[in-house]
C-alpha cells in the first residue's frame, strides 16, 4: 500500500528550522526531536481519532497521511516519545501502532529523517510513505 504525503515541503522546511535552532543555540535541553508515524487508518471511531488530535502538546505538530498521522515532538527524545504514545494508548483504552524516529540518532537532515521514517514505516507496516517532490 502507498501513501502520498502531500505537505512534503512544510514538514521539510519545519524539519529544516528546527535542526537550524537546534544548530544555533545548541542547549542541550533541546537537542533531540522526534518524528512519529501512528497509524490509525484501521481505527474508525472518529471520536478516537480526534481525541488524538487535541492530546497532543501545543509545540507538537500533526500532519494527516490518508487517515494516519505524522507527528513532530520537538524536545522528544526516543524514550519522551514512547512514554507519550503509552499514556496516549492508556487514556484512550486504544492500542496504537507507531513508528519514531529521532534527531539526531536516526539522521541529521530533514532528507536522512524523511527516509529513515519512510523505510522503517515499509517494513514495519507494510506501508510505502510516497514524499512527494516539487
Amino acid at each position: 500500500m502507498a501513501m502520498r504525503f502531500e505537505n512534503t515541503q512544510m514538514l521539510e522546511a519545519l524539519l529544516a528550522h528546527h535542526i537550524a535552532l537546534l544548530n544555533r543555540f545548541q542547549h542541550e535541553e533541546f537537542e533531540a526531536f522526534s518524528l512519529i508515524f501512528l497509524k490509525l487508518d484501521n481505527i474508525e471511531d472518529i471520536e478516537i481519532k480526534k481525541s488524538v488530535q487535541i492530546i497532543f502538546r501545543n509545540s507538537d505538530i500533526i500532519f494527516e497521511v490518508e487517515n494516519n498521522y505524522i507527528i513532530l515532538l520537538p524536545k522528544t527524545d526516543w524514550n519522551g516519545a514512547q512514554k507519550l504514545l503509552s499514556g496516549l494508548q492508556d487514556f484512550l483504552g486504544e492500542e496504537f501502532h507507531d513508528t519514531i524516529v529521532t534527531y539526531p540518532d536516526d539522521g541529521t537532515t530533514p532528507q536522512e529523517l524523511m527516509q529513515e521514517l519512510s523505510k522503517l514505516v515499509e517494513e514495519k507496516h507494510q506501508i510505502k510513505l510516497e514524499f512527494q517532490v516539487p
